[in-house]
């Protein structure tokens, strides 16, 4: 029988205490715009935010909740829902978790807090399979109408080819089109706003990643992966911009302080693949060694790796266009596998930890080719282990840790000998 032992990961930064309460209050509007009568989207995939926030739309992002499910340790109970509805156990466990909220009859009071029907469904083949399947279940079963989006797989690495930003386009327009039809109003003036302010997120999330290089660094992956939050959530709001300007001030303090997230940091460490979000803990665990986990991958998805000055706010679907299909997680492989030895170099990483989620049809496929690359190009070693990191069924405490410390103790030899 696995062992699961959770606790939950250890926060260092005043900022991302105030992320967590805007995730909050967020979730609570959404549900108060249901009460008052106000329609509510649900969106499915890597959607550009830009276009619901141009319209005031309440919006249901059906990755991010599993997420919070998956912290409070509640997953389990939900993709058991699921698998009992006869989804496989091979689909993706971000889907199964939320398919088995969609059709739970009775919900816990924390999910009943968060949880809110579907007006209408916005849904995309990015960044996966997974993502073009699932959410025909939910709109059968609420009866609700629905648009796709079909992005193209980027086959062409950083220079998206304008037929393919064109086509794109094309396809955020309909969504926007689907909006009006189904009671939203989306204010143009104010995409175009939007974009200026995506571009300026951006820009303080390249100074916070400066900080974040810094030896000894000022945050670790714990808070990393919350402020990811208005990277992936609040792109093109003021109040984005407004966190990542309190976030950017709080580390240039502690630089100038060299006030580290330890005292005595002897090892850096980079996370490839899904955090254990049932147990952010865990991520903490290795600081008993003096190693601190500096990055996590997942912090880039829908935003965080591609070239801000590259979005016009005089074209603003072409430009969140580009932006959509150039994500790491868009294949071809290039991109995310240079991504990540660049990341390796930049961060001055000892380590690579990767982590399997079997369930995941994409991630998995460029393990052993970051593995290569970061080997053959800087030197670096990897460990590769499975963890699923939101099925909470399948996670065993003792065999994660001691995956790690192997690796952790591994890494402290090789550099004693040096």
């Amino acid at each position: 029988m696995a062992t699961k032992v959770t606790t939950p990961g250890k926060k260092n930064l005043q900022t991302t205490l105030e992320i967590g309460k805007a995730i909050r209050a967020y979730y609570e509007g959404v549900k108060e715009a249901k009460s008052a009568g106000k329609p509510v989207i649900w969106s499915y995939g890597l959607v550009p935010r830009e276009i619901f926030h141009a319209a005031d739309a309440p919006v249901l992002y059906l990755e991010h909740l599993p997420l919070m499910i998956g912290a409070k340790q509640l997953s389990g109970r939900y993709i058991q829902l699921a698998e009992e509805e006869g989804f496989s156990r091979d689909v993706c466990a971000f889907h199964r978790c939320f398919l088995g909220c969609a059709v739970a009859k009775d919900r816990d009071p924390y999910l009943e807090k968060l949880f809110v029907s579907p007006d209408l469904i916005i849904a995309s083949n990015l960044p996966c399979m997974s993502e073009s399947k699932s959410f025909l279940y939910a709109a059968d079963h609420h009866n609700c109408p629905y648009y796709f989006l079909d992005a193209p797989i980027n086959t062409w690495g950083k220079d998206i080819p304008d037929y393919a930003i064109e086509y794109f386009a094309g396809q955020l327009q309909g969504a926007i089109d689907s909006m009006e039809e189904h009671g939203f109003k989306v204010d143009m003036d104010k995409l175009k706003e939007s974009i200026n302010l995506t571009k300026k997120m951006m820009g303080l999330w390249n100074e916070i990643d400066n900080c974040r290089k810094t030896v000894p660094t000022p945050m670790s992956t714990v808070d990393g992966i919350t402020a990811a939050y208005p990277l992936i959530q609040l792109p093109g709001t003021q109040l984005g911009v407004t966190l990542f300007e309190r976030l950017l001030e709080e580390l240039k303090e502690k630089v100038e302080k060299k006030q580290g997230v330890i005292e005595d940091e002897k090892l850096r460490l980079m996370w490839f693949g899904v955090p254990p979000f049932y147990n952010m803990g865990l991520f903490n665990y290795v600081e008993k060694y003096g190693a601190v986990v500096v990055k996590s991958m997942v912090e880039y998805i829908a935003g965080g790796a591609f070239d801000p000055s590259k979005m016009d706010p005089k074209k603003p679907l072409e430009s969140l266009a580009y932006k959509a299909l150039v994500d790491i997680v868009n294949p071809t492989y290039p991109n995310m596998v240079d991504f990540i030895v660049k990341a390796v170099e930049e961060f001055k990483i000892d380590g690579l930890i990767g982590v399997v989620k079997r369930s995941c049809g994409l991630l998995p496929g460029y393990m052993r080719l970051v593995k290569d690359a970061v080997y053959k190009d800087k030197g670096i070693p990897t460990s590769i282990f499975d963890l699923d990191g939101l099925d909470i069924r399948e996670y065993d405490d003792v065999t994660s840790k001691a995956n790690l410390d192997s690796f952790v103790e591994s890494l402290l030899a090789s550099k004693r000998r040096q």
